[in-house]
């Protein structure tokens, strides 16, 4: 007696939309010790230290408007993909949207930052 059995289909990597948003929250935590370990590395240089005896006002060209609009914008993309209801149509790619917005302005406001070590 055989017995016929369908397939499996393989298993997906796709993220659940509850692990998008613990992947957001994550990243917004560990920008916190990125910042300071970032900041740490700006002061640990050669050109801070020139800097700092020399009392020069060079920021490295980056602005305070700049920090904090990247700031505003990973802001704003967290609070996306956590407000984005379970039920939406289009929940996930909203969510992954929101997600990849949120750790570009992340990198991109620690950068901003390491570019003025």
């Amino acid at each position: 007696m055989t017995t016929k059995t369908a397939p499996e289909p393989a298993p997906t990597q796709t993220l659940s939309l509850p692990r998008l948003r613990t992947a957001a929250v994550l990243s917004a935590f560990a920008l916190i010790p990125a910042t300071v370990l970032a900041v740490i590395a700006v002061l640990c240089s050669d050109r801070f230290a020139q800097c700092f005896e020399q009392g020069c006002d060079d920021t490295g060209g980056v602005t305070d408007t700049q920090l904090g609009w990247a700031l505003a914008v990973a802001g704003l993309a967290l609070v996306l993909v956590l407000a984005v209801p379970d039920r939406a149509r289009r929940a996930k790619e909203l969510r992954v949207s929101g997600l990849a917005v949120q750790l570009g302005a992340e990198l991109t406001f620690l950068g901003m930052i390491l570019s003025a070590a």
